[in-house]
């Protein structure tokens, strides 16, 4: 493998290695401090910087191992399958190395875009859950730096939060009434061995 390929490789370990730990139930701080270190490196003007030269470097070595691709399978139609000279396993070899080519970066630039999804998704999460410890401890009587709005936002949560608790219940009445009814029918019924 080239040394090209192998730091694209290497991307796709450091991406695997990267979803997966954010994937992982943590422990809330080390979540918080994971999404927070994130934010602030995608902040940051270099990282976009590089994370963008990358990112169209790959795309461009992508859409080049297509092309091969395509000109090897063009080339294939006109080739005999019983023509298998040195030329021919030096057109195969070519051809697996832009397949593999093609995969990893295609792996890779998959994985850029699940990283910046799962960290959006982190990051709200990250913030309810601060809203929600922020509202716990308002309600116990500890004194919590908040502004009024995370305040309103908090005890509309809650608000919510005690609707859908009513809604379950409800639910669950209605369910055993129809479940009993359901009992009830199929226990007056009288069964032949024809049914």
């Amino acid at each position: 493998m080239s040394l090209q390929m192998s730091l694209v490789f290497g991307l796709l370990i450091f991406e695997m290695g990267y979803l997966l730990l954010l994937m992982v139930p943590l422990p809330f701080p080390v979540r918080q401090k994971l999404v927070n270190g994130s934010v602030k490196l995608n902040q940051s003007r270099n990282f976009k910087s590089g994370w963008a030269f990358t990112t169209v470097m790959l795309g461009l070595q992508f859409i080049d191992c297509v092309q091969k691709l395509q000109k090897y399978h063009s080339a294939e139609g006109s080739l005999h399958s019983r023509d298998l000279g040195p030329a021919r396993y030096d057109q195969l070899a070519s051809k697996f190395y832009s397949q593999r080519n093609l995969y990893i970066t295609g792996a890779v630039l998959y994985l850029e875009i699940s990283i910046v999804t799962v960290v959006t998704i982190l990051k709200k999460l990250v913030k309810k859950e601060e809203l929600y410890r922020a509202a716990t401890s308002a309600e116990t009587g500890v004194d919590a730096k908040n502004t009024s709005d995370d305040k309103e936002e908090a005890a509309e949560l809650r608000k919510l939060i005690k609707q859908k608790e009513d809604d379950i219940a409800v639910f669950r009445k209605q369910l055993e009434g129809v479940q009993k009814q359901y009992d009830s029918l199929n226990e007056s019924e009288l069964r032949t061995k024809s049914d």
